[in-house]
């Protein structure tokens, strides 16, 4: 009878177990499996394999969770408002900029739902299982504790399985532990205790058996497999706000405030002027939804979508908008080794040999000692066997012409106890293998005529201190052998194999130093190999030792910051060691980017600010589980894409700030009027009018500036910073001072010119506004535009938006129905003159400022 305390009981240290140990607590037989009816009625009792899912959030629910939100609550409230006054038309606007936004939220949250169903395909498999003492195929999903299954090269692992025997069994485990070369496996007990990648006797649920073939029994299923475990530790795991989120929500709050404030104020001084209290109740509410930037949501997410579309054509696809601007704001990216900052294709990078001769004799024992092939224009099969394929083909050989001439008699597959291959030709053997070991077994070398001399055990020490000089940088070492028969051998020399960095990585990582961003890279490779790619790329120091999963478990979350922060690379790393890193960073104030492409990197990934995958080498679940998705799979892509996400903050700050002032000019001119004229000099309908021309075009327009010199040479901008700083608020004040105090100036003028004529002072306050907020944006860069003229045509889309809301503000002098519902009148060619010099002022004066009075001005931009 099954021991159910005893199995949950040696879920963890089921490797430690002997065969019988294993088979007595699963109460099994190796040679007979279970019965159809024990197999029924654990079934019952365990379940089927599969992952079980959490309950998912309906459609509707999701959908209704997007307006849970400071500023989609601020925006009910001003349609709102807007629909009880009789301004049916601006509630609508408002009503379908909330929808747009919700949509788009809705349809991004619905597709990363889909993260746990990727995995549960990963497991839908079929099995080789004995029941009833016989072999039969059934579905993985009616597998239980117990079952005997046999494996071999090609068989997904449907459960964990502890392996009861193994002949050249090899599997890879990349999609697990993140290792990239296939691992040994073994059926002998281990008696220490190891982390999951040290575990030889051990195949895990979604691995991939790649060489031999084993029996094994199965002692977890569905959620109990460590697959299972990621399962559930992924569904528990809520990633943060974004940056953007928290400031959008603390900028919500701030308008709602001032909404309130300008309402009552307004209201207040007006009725103690003498006008009648329905005709400031009217106003006070349209400038107090004037004051709401209602464009902002439908703004902001216009500029996201232009980043993402920006991103794609650099390779890199982003799945959620809010994550394009949080990637700007990133301040740590904790990386994988494997296929980002390395070629993720292994290939000989040294040579070893005592002359040509030997070069020539290894490169003709490479091709025929090898059962790696060429189909196309790729190489197929093992990634060692395959990267000596590819060194044949750079030295100008044929492998298969080599193979035709020295056709292949029998083969001794490679053997992981005496660590070596051998293949048998027609008067020679050809051997592969740890060059360390064949040493041992050769009696001569060849000298450069191809004459046999002795090994002498001098010319033993030099290999052996090239082998120790090769296994120092991380490579994998082979050596190659040849005779008449195994017993009088000629050891021809040795080659370095290693999965080489990407060219442009080293690079990229400085870049990512010189704009303040920490680099950390955590592998689950062994600590020489993670030490030597850091120390090449840049990321590590020379002398420092790498921080091992083992000790991350012993540390404090304080200890283990700073070895985060003093070390910058970790080896053996496991999933559950990456989610722990990214807590302690955020916890620390870090945003944190983190890439993967295994199953391991799962919880990590929707953990971190900024999930990124890989596009090539990630599986489908870390695809649906993050925010980005690297398309080439390149470091170097990371920092392209944070640029563009620094540049949308940027754009973003340009446009609230924009915004903002504007709408503060409106306040002003109203409090302004009522305090010095007897009459209102811009009426509701007027407010409402110019919102539609300068938040739109020019606001969009800003949205496409590119990136403010230097943008890459900044450090990250602070994790609570503002999206408007002190100073911000500042110059928006003053600068919704000018525009009103200009428009009166105009309004004063021509009623001093005009007999007092309130429609023509009007008018020229109605046009000067919008000319002045028109002209605005061109303000808004970290160069002054009149000491490079040039960079005004950096943004065509700007201008294109300035030009139209200008010919729209002309015609309302001259469409009757406009002049009617706008209460303006025609103006002539030299009062259009005057309006737009007096509209420029702001412009020039900012320019002259910034170039002869405050050189070391820093720009809208920086913080």
């Amino acid at each position: 009878m099954l021991d159910k305390m005893g199995l949950e009981k040696i879920t963890s240290e089921v490797y430690k177990l002997s065969k019988r140990e294993v088979l007595s607590i699963l109460a099994t037989d190796e040679n007979y499996g279970l019965s159809e009816e024990e197999a029924e009625k654990r079934l019952k009792e365990f379940g089927p394999n599969r992952l079980k899912e959490e309950k998912k959030k309906s459609p509707i629910a999701i959908f209704i969770a997007q307006f849970r939100n400071a500023m989609s609550y601020l925006l009910m409230i001003a349609a709102f408002i807007s629909f009880i006054i009789g301004e049916n038309l601006d509630a609508l606007a408002i009503l379908v900029v909330l929808l747009v936004n919700a949509l788009i939220g809705f349809l991004m949250e619905y597709r990363a739902e889909r993260a746990i169903e990727s995995l549960k395909k990963m497991v839908s498999v079929n099995a080789l299982v004995l029941r009833n003492g016989k072999l039969k195929k059934t579905s993985a999903e009616s597998l239980i504790p117990g079952d005997i299954v046999i494996l071999e090269a090609g068989d997904v692992v449907p459960a964990d399985i502890r392996i009861l025997n193994a002949d050249n069994l090899e599997a890879n485990e990349s999609i697990l532990t993140g290792e990239a070369l296939p691992v040994p496996k073994t059926s002998d007990p281990i008696e220490s205790e190891v982390p999951i990648h040290d575990r030889s006797n051990i195949l895990f649920a979604g691995t991939h058996v790649v060489r031999g073939r084993c029996k094994g029994v199965i002692y977890a299923t569905g959620m109990s497999t460590e697959f299972g475990k990621i399962s559930k530790a992924l569904q528990s795991v809520e990633p943060p706000k974004t940056p953007m989120e928290r400031r959008l929500e603390a900028l919500s709050v701030f308008m709602l405030k001032l909404v309130v404030a300008i309402g009552l104020l307004v209201f207040l001084i007006g009725w103690l002027k003498g006008y009648s209290l329905l005709r400031m109740l009217e106003t006070s509410i349209a400038l107090a939804v004037a004051v709401v930037p209602e464009g902002l949501p439908i703004v902001v997410t216009i500029t996201l979508a232009i980043g993402v579309h920006k991103m794609a054509k650099r390779n890199a696809l982003m799945r959620n908008l809010a994550a394009v601007e949080t990637l700007g704001s990133s301040n740590m990216i904790c990386t994988d080794k494997t296929g980002t900052l390395t070629q993720n294709k292994m290939k000989v990078s040294s040579e070893f040999f005592p002359n040509d001769f030997s070069k020539r004799e290894a490169l003709k024992v490479g091709a025929l000692c090898n059962n790696a092939y060429i189909s196309g224009d790729d190489v197929i099969g093992d990634p060692m066997e395959v990267a000596l394929l590819q060194w044949i083909l750079d030295s100008g050989l044929n492998p298969n012409e080599i193979r035709s001439s020295f056709p292949r008699i029998k083969e001794i597959p490679f053997d992981s106890k005496i660590m070596k291959m051998t293949t048998i030709h027609e008067g020679f053997v050809a051997i592969k293998g740890a060059p360390e070991k064949l040493l041992l077994e050769c009696r001569y070398i060849y000298d450069e005529n191809g004459n046999l001399t002795v090994l002498s055990p001098d010319f033993k020490e030099k290999v052996l201190r090239s082998i120790e000089e090769a296994a120092s940088q991380a490579m994998r070492t082979l050596g190659f052998a040849i005779g008449k028969s195994e017993e009088e051998l000629v050891f021809l020399g040795f080659v370095g194999i290693k999965d080489p960095l990407r060219p442009e990585a080293k690079e990229a990582v400085q870049k990512c130093k010189n704009a303040g961003i920490d680099v950390v890279m955590l592998t689950g490779d062994h600590v020489l190999t993670a030490s030597s790619i850091a120390k090449e790329v840049g990321i590590a120091e020379e002398n420092l030792h790498p921080l091992e999963g083992k000790d991350i478990e012993k540390l404090s979350d304080e200890e283990l910051f700073e070895a985060i922060i003093k070390k910058r690379v970790g080896a053996r790393v496991l999933p559950e060691h990456k989610l722990r890193i990214v807590d302690v960073l955020q916890k620390k104030g870090y945003i944190v980017a983190m890439t993967g492409d295994g199953i391991n990197d799962v919880i990590a990934l929707k953990k971190a600010d900024i999930g990124i995958a890989m596009g090539i080498a990630g599986t489908e679940v870390t695809k649906e589980a993050s925010d980005m998705i690297l398309q080439d799979d390149r470091f170097a892509t990371i920092v392209d894409a944070i640029e563009a996400g620094r540049t949308i903050f940027d754009n973003i700050r340009k446009v609230i700030f924009y915004l903002l002032s504007c709408n503060i000019s409106e306040v002003i001119l109203i409090l302004f009027s009522i305090l010095w004229v007897k009459d209102l000099l811009l009426l509701p309908l007027q407010i409402l009018w110019i919102n539609l021309v300068t938040d739109v075009l020019p606001a969009l327009g800003i949205a496409f500036d590119p990136p403010e010199e230097g943008v890459m040479k900044r450090p990250p901008r602070r994790i609570n910073e503002n999206l408007l700083l002190k100073n911000h608020y500042l110059d928006i004040t003053i600068y919704g001072l000018s525009f009103a105090f200009l428009s009166l100036i105009t309004g004063v003028i021509a009623l001093s010119f005009s007999g007092l004529d309130t429609l023509k002072a009007r008018s020229y306050v109605f046009h000067t506004l919008v000319f002045c907020q028109i002209a605005h944006p061109l303000t808004l860069r970290d160069k002054p535009v009149l000491s490079n003229p040039r960079t005004i045509f950096l943004n065509k889309v700007l201008l294109v938006g300035i030009f139209v809301s200008v010919l729209l503000q002309i015609l309302t002098a001259y469409v009757p129905l406009l002049q009617e519902v706008l209460r303006v009148t025609p103006l002539s060619p030299r009062e259009w003159l005057m309006i737009t010099g007096v509209a420029t002022l702001p412009l020039i004066f900012n320019n002259f400022y910034r170039i002869f009075v405050k050189e070391s001005f820093r720009g809208l931009t920086r913080s």
